[in-house]
């Protein structure tokens, strides 16, 4: 098949001006009904953030989690000789609905940690027969959260699912020795008193 040839081609330099030229006469004009989006962001008051900071790279779920089994490292030079029972990470999509057996002699601390994009706290419930406490947990923080859980039934730690933000939550289960614990000695019963 033999191909045709257009005698009749417009110069390459004169289709772009008139194509610019129709585009540059609407240049700056916003569809009806819509405000002019504003040149800069809105400001906020120091101290006032409604989300985790944004750092303009994307996210990554390695460097995610890295970054939050650093956090549940930091507590390693507290002192106390803590037993690793069980661990494990979530997606915030899936979030966290795990069941623990509490046996024993040693105090059980649940070290538990997020990474997110946009996302900057999460909540855990913890809950043991009728007794229930929830707390904020901040994420993206150097150091994860602890929480101290006497030996006895088994408990269960919730962390809900977010469906609209990305990121991960890790956490650890250990024992310790009662000389070790750091705060409340019982953080699903509650010592704010």
């Amino acid at each position: 098949m033999r191909l045709r040839r257009l005698h009749r081609l417009v110069p390459l330099g004169t289709a772009l001006a008139l194509l610019l030229s129709g585009c540059a006469g609407d240049a700056g004009k916003e569809p009806p009904g819509q405000d002019a989006p504003s040149a800069k962001p809105p400001e906020t008051h120091e101290g006032q953030q409604t989300s985790a900071p944004d750092s303009g790279r994307p996210w990554e779920s390695d460097d995610a989690m890295q970054r939050a089994e650093r956090a549940l490292d930091a507590h390693d030079d507290d002192g106390s000789d803590p037993q690793r029972a069980a661990s494990g990470s979530a997606h915030l999509a899936s979030g966290v609905n795990k069941t623990f057996q509490a046996s024993g002699k040693r105090w059980y601390r649940l070290d538990i940690t997020c990474d997110t994009r946009g996302v900057a706290e999460l909540t855990l419930t913890l809950t043991r027969g009728d007794a229930e406490q929830a707390y904020g947990i901040g994420c993206g923080d150097r150091a994860a959260d602890q929480f101290n859980i006497p030996p006895g039934a088994p408990f269960t730690a919730r962390v809900d699912a977010v469906r609209r933000g990305t990121g991960l939550v890790l956490w650890r289960l250990n024992t310790v020795s009662p000389d070790d614990l750091d705060g409340c000695d019982d953080d699903i019963d509650g010592c704010g008193g």
